[in-house]
This record gives C-alpha cells, sequence and structure tokens, in this order.
C-alpha cells in the first residue's frame, strides 16, 4: 500500500492518491486518505473514502487552511482493523 502524489494543491483543496496493492488474504471494506496537521494522522482525524478492494484511487481533500503543511497518508480498514501507509507531507498555496 502506497500513499500519494498529491497534485492540484490550492489555498483550500487538494487532490491525494493511494493505492492497495495486496489485501493479505482479508477482503478490504474500506479504503481512502486520512490528514491532519499532525504528523501520523489516523482515521480520528480527517477522510475521505473512496470504495474498496485493490488498485489505485484519488481523494479530494477539502476545507484546508491556507499556507498551512498538512500530513496525509493512506489507510485500509478489513476485519474491523485498520492498516496504514507512507505518510507524504504538501504545503497549501498562501
Amino acid at each position: 500500500m502506497t500513499t500519494g502524489p498529491v497534485s492540484d494543491i490550492t489555498q483550500t483543496s487538494a487532490i491525494c492518491g493511494g493505492n492497495i496493492t495486496s489485501d493479505g488474504g482479508a477482503a478490504i471494506t474500506s479504503r481512502g486518505i486520512c490528514w491532519s496537521t499532525s504528523q501520523n494522522p489516523t482515521t480520528a482525524d480527517s477522510i475521505g473514502t473512496n470504495g474498496t478492494g485493490l488498485g489505485s484511487y484519488s481523494i479530494s481533500l477539502a476545507g484546508l487552511s491556507a499556507n498551512t503543511t498538512y500530513y496525509a497518508r493512506a489507510f485500509v480498514k478489513a476485519n474491523s482493523s485498520t492498516g496504514y501507509a507512507n505518510e507524504i507531507s504538501f504545503k497549501t498555496r498562501r
């Protein structure tokens, strides 16, 4: 599972992608991106979801603040547990 890249960054929004390449033998019930102004965001922070299963996807991150650094990472939920991919950071426009 990987996070990124981030594209179309504006003052208040961005697009972030994820790619799920293996399900580890468990059915993926949810996948998406979580983001925060603090490192190591989790699903307790802001999230966007995009379907289930394997493959690549993108999420629109909205409601961001201008000129602010954000941290984001892909996540999957399967069998009542959550897994996270690598964290990336980006800064919104001024």
